[in-house]
């Protein structure tokens, strides 16, 4: 570009002859030295030379900053990232970890419990066909009855909140099903609305066990701190970007709380999100004082719809 403006400028000159030109216009003001004018434009353009040298210099020194800022940004982006994953790893082999625990506690519940108490009231049974109405230890085989039947119903609770009922065989909507009809004869008091729109079979049991716990640990949230009477669940299959995804969302019309106190409400919400989080999925949190909460979740699945 330079060359051609050089050679336009070159053929232009010769062609109206501006050098003579320029002697002639320069001669009739010899008084004001006009003809030394070059030699000051000649200054001029090395001063600007160095000056845009100068500038040159200055720009690429802040553009190599930026450089490495960036580069160190994007070293620190790479580290952010593979410690999320670690992260999320970790919060997944400790849900395992817990879930291992769970299922060993609750088959020692069923097995160890489970047995002992069936042997009680088996026991207490024989000794009440064998024992006078009258007689003193006809009560007190009759309380041992009694405490034995209730220990096991308390067990069987238990065994259902520590593990799911058959949520590998029956599926996330009975299991679900199940879990509301257990929830709902503790709270009678409560209205809870659900509306269920799952296709269980394209659900894999990492997020079947994930809603599962959410909802779980949702729904004891409402039962102690919201003092809520009516609830609301809808769980549905959906679309992301072309990837499937479950969505869950849990509202209550309870007293609520702000929402950016997150961990003053413990650690039960903050186990949700972690959950969601370890399956690569979203958690979102509304809440008001006076005004209710609400838990939105949406996991993606690998499996197709």
């Amino acid at each position: 570009m330079i060359t051609l403006a050089s050679a336009v400028t070159w053929i232009l000159a010769g062609s109206f002859d501006l050098a003579e030109r320029w002697i002639n216009w320069a001669a009739l003001g010899e008084h004001f030295q006009l003809d030394e004018i070059l030699f000051v434009l000649l200054v001029s353009c090395i001063g600007l030379m160095w000056f845009g040298k100068r500038r040159f210099a200055e720009i690429q020194k802040v553009l190599d900053q930026k450089m490495q800022i960036q580069h160190s940004l994007e070293k620190k982006h790479q580290e952010a990232s593979e410690l999320l994953q670690q992260n999320r790893a970790l919060i997944k082999h400790i849900t395992l970890l817990r879930e291992s625990e769970r299922n060993q506690l609750a088959g020692e519940l069923h097995d160890v419990f489970g047995q002992y108490l069936a042997a009680i009231d088996v026991n207490a049974s024989v000794g009440l066909q064998k024992t006078a109405k009258e007689s003193p230890l006809f009560k007190t085989l009759t309380t041992i009855q009694e405490s034995a039947d209730y220990l096991r119903n308390v067990t069987r609770s238990k065994l259902r909140s520590i593990k799911p009922p058959g949520l590998d065989k029956v599926g996330l909507t009975a299991s679900i099903e199940d879990l509301i009809s257990q929830w709902l004869s503790s709270f009678p008091n409560l209205q809870l609305k659900h509306a269920l729109d799952l296709d269980d079979e394209s659900i894999d049991y990492d997020t079947s066990l994930t809603l599962y716990r959410c909802l779980q640990e949702g729904l004891v949230n409402i039962s102690r701190h919201a003092n809520a009477t009516y609830i609301d669940l809808t769980m549905n299959m959906d679309q992301q970007g072309g990837t499937p995804t479950v969505c869950m969302r849990l509202s209550d019309n309870g007293q609520g709380f702000e929402a950016n106190n997150l961990i003053g409400k413990g650690m039960g919400l903050i186990g949700i999100r972690e959950r969601v989080n370890a399956l690569g999925g979203e958690f979102a949190l509304k809440s008001e004082p006076n005004n209710g909460t609400e838990i939105m979740i949406v996991i993606p699945l690998n499996a197709p719809l």
